[in-house]
């Protein structure tokens, strides 16, 4: 069974690569059943919210049959299970993944060898015991490429913090970075947001799941009303923060917003923090200009 996270990366990096409009998957998700809109399908392929086996297995189904279709020559997305994979009849467009970066072109059509899934350099289906350590390697690897670490504070991004902060009405928003042993705050719009250790982040908590973090009233929260941001300091009470991904999906950081005053979070302003990420997300993915 290929791993949720590293199926999504193919189908961002296959998207990508065959130069494929995201309203384009999200129409042929559609025509196969799909039934999320096409919000969270663009969602997903961005590297912002994570779906359900099945919608991801008709999303592959999707940019699959638009390779074809086109006659790219870009690597297809890949399937949550070899038997999926067999039964889509795309098959022959997937190469085994390997969990060397330097390994895995997107741009070329597949080449199978022989080995099939648990064979020899087959990486996550072969079930590597450096699974994890390999994917913290490779998320660090992004996060480097990126560049964020070395250009400061940037207007673009101090923009939207500053909106997201203006919309949410709250104390501060901030974009934070996660490296190897601290939180690095890549732009703050109020008070609350420091570079802290690792183990003292929050928005290192954020960028382990594919999914919004939500916490009301921190205070009230059995993980993390002990915390030094709650009880001490800032007094964080609410904070919600989204993931946000390097250019090859890996997650790297988050945008995030608290208070130091507990409030619901709805379902709508899930969706809104969200549609903030997304702003957020495209100016990573763009990369400053000139």
């Amino acid at each position: 069974m290929t791993d949720a996270y590293l199926q999504q990366w193919t189908a961002l990096e296959a998207t990508r690569a065959a130069g494929i409009a995201l309203e384009q998957v999200a129409r042929g998700y559609a025509a196969l059943g799909g039934t999320h809109d096409v919000f969270d399908v663009e969602g997903y392929l961005r590297g912002l919210t994570r779906l359900p086996r099945r919608d991801r297995d008709l999303i592959a189904d999707a940019i699959n049959e638009i390779i074809d279709t086109t006659g790219s020559m870009a690597d297809g997305a890949h399937y949550s299970t070899d038997r999926a994979a067999t039964s889509s009849g795309f098959e022959d467009y997937l190469r085994p993944l390997v969990t060397d970066p330097d390994g895995y072109g997107f741009d070329r059509r597949a080449l199978r060898p022989d080995t099939r899934a648990g064979g020899p350099g087959n990486g996550p289906a072969g079930g590597s015991p450096d699974l994890t350590e390999d994917r913290e390697f490779r998320r660090l690897q992004a996060l480097y490429r990126s560049g964020l670490l070395d250009t400061g504070a940037e207007a673009r991004f101090d923009r939207l913090t500053a909106r997201t902060r203006e919309w949410f009405d709250v104390s501060s928003s901030s974009i934070a970075l996660i490296a190897e042993d601290r939180q690095v705050i890549k732009s703050l719009a109020g008070p609350i947001g420091q570079d802290l250790p690792l183990e003292l982040s929050l928005c290192a908590v954020t960028v382990t799941a594919d999914r919004t973090l939500v916490i009301p009233d921190a205070l009230q929260h059995p993980s993390y009303r002990d915390h030094p941001l709650v009880t001490a300091g800032p007094k964080v009470r609410l904070y919600a923060g989204h993931p946000l991904t390097s250019v090859d999906g890996w997650r790297i950081g988050s945008l995030c917003v608290m208070d130091d005053k507990p409030r619901d979070f709805t379902e709508n302003d899930v969706r809104d923090l969200r549609s903030f990420a997304q702003l957020v997300q495209e100016e990573i993915w763009r990369g400053p200009l000139g």
